[in-house]
């Protein structure tokens, strides 16, 4: 039996768009042992329980509790690799809008102590990567130093991830706009050391990803 992989939904008042996430994400996403946590950054009891209704089933455990973006994401991300050394990271406004198999990157973490991350979000322009393959396929693994250049390699997009990637680069700064947190941790990435655990996208994955970027309300303006 695979480890099982604990989808991490970061969720915060958004319900029309958090409930349409979720439900691509168990119409699309395949893998034989899926679990969600939902991890509510404190939002209306109404939002919380919309949520836990839409994943059903497939809930493993959840919070909600106020602590901001950082904070959210470092307490799902501990109970998570508590049970298990993968997650899939998930915000409330990506919906999936077509199949995609997370057994094959699920494998390569196992796997390959060299990769920490399978982005599959959105590949940023300007990132320089190497040809690197695993089970017959190609990825790009790549390259920490194109945060220089103002593109960061770590994203909030969609990943999968192995327990290495927090032990190698530690847990969200705290106390900062959700932004703000993405682009410290991208620098905590930068900065780790460069034999680390890397990042990887698959060379046959489309750039613009399998998710798309829902609805218009940025979660700073609902602080």
């Amino acid at each position: 039996m695979p480890e099982p992989i604990i989808v991490i939904l970061q969720t915060f008042r958004r319900t029309d768009v958090a409930l349409r996430t979720i439900a691509a994400a168990r119409q699309f996403l395949r893998y034989p042992d899926l679990r969600w946590y939902v991890a509510d950054d404190g939002s209306p009891r109404e939002h919380y329980e919309a949520v836990l209704e839409a994943v059903g089933g497939d809930l493993w455990a959840a919070h909600s509790e106020r602590r901001g973006y950082g904070g959210n994401m470092n307490a799902a991300v501990e109970a998570a690799h508590g049970v298990s050394a993968l997650l899939f990271a998930l915000e409330d406004d990506w919906e999936l809008r077509a199949p995609l198999d997370l057994y094959q990157y699920a494998c390569l973490l196992m796997e390959s102590e060299e990769i920490g991350m399978v982005r599959l979000g959105t590949l940023n322009l300007d990132i320089r990567g190497r040809s690197w393959a695993h089970g017959g396929r190609v990825y790009w693994k790549l390259d920490k130093e194109a945060h220089i250049e103002g593109t960061p390699v770590f994203t909030g997009h969609p990943s999968l991830r192995h327990r290495r990637y927090r032990e190698a680069y530690g847990e969200y700064p705290v106390g900062l706009t959700p932004g703000d947190t993405e682009l410290a941790y991208a620098w905590q990435f930068r900065m780790g050391p460069q034999a680390a655990p890397g990042i990887v996208w698959p060379a046959d994955y489309p750039a613009s990803g399998l998710f798309g970027h829902i609805g218009s309300v940025k979660t700073e303006s609902l602080l």
